[in-house]
C-alpha cells in the first residue's frame, strides 16, 4: 500500500489531467465529436481508444482485471462512461495493498500523458464540416 500523502498528490494530478481533458470536450457537438482529426481519427474513436489504454495502464502497474477493444462504433456517451470506468480502475489501483509506489507513479504519469495528448488533438482539430443544406419544405 502507498502513502496516504503520495496516494493524496497522485489523485490530484489525476484530477487534475482529467479536468484538463473535459474542458477539452466543454461544448463539443455532435459534429465536434465526428469531425476527423486529420488521421481518420475521429475526437470519439480517440477517446475510446484512450478508455481501451487506460486500463491496459493499469494492468501494466500491477492491476488485474480485463480490457478489450473498443468498441467499433463508439458513441459519445459511452467513450465519456467508459473513461469514468478506466479512472476508477486506476483510483483502485492506487488503494491497493500491493501497489508499487515505482509502478503507480509510472501508471499516473502514463495517464497525464494520455490525457495531455488527447486534449491536444481535440483542442487542435480542425473545425466540423458545415451542416447539409436544410431541404425546403413545400407548404400546401
Amino acid at each position: 500500500m502507498i502513502d496516504s500523502d503520495l496516494r493524496a498528490d497522485l489523485t490530484a494530478r489525476l484530477e487534475v489531467a482529467r479536468r484538463a481533458l473535459l474542458g477539452a470536450l466543454e461544448g463539443l457537438t455532435e459534429r465536434d465529436f465526428a469531425t476527423d482529426l486529420g488521421d481518420g481519427e475521429t475526437v470519439v474513436r480517440l477517446l475510446a481508444n484512450l478508455a481501451g489504454a487506460e486500463p491496459r495502464a493499469v494492468v501494466e502497474a500491477g492491476g488485474n482485471g480485463a480490457h478489450g477493444a473498443p468498441p467499433e462504433k463508439p458513441l459519445p456517451p459511452q467513450v465519456v462512461h467508459d473513461l469514468a470506468g478506466a479512472r476508477y480502475r486506476i483510483l483502485r489501483r492506487l488503494d491497493a495493498d500491493d501497489a508499487s509506489e515505482a509502478r503507480v507513479r509510472t501508471l499516473v504519469a502514463e495517464v497525464e500523458r494520455l490525457e495531455a495528448v488527447a486534449v491536444g488533438r481535440i483542442k487542435g482539430r480542425p473545425p466540423a464540416p458545415p451542416p447539409p443544406p436544410q431541404i425546403p419544405v413545400i407548404q400546401r
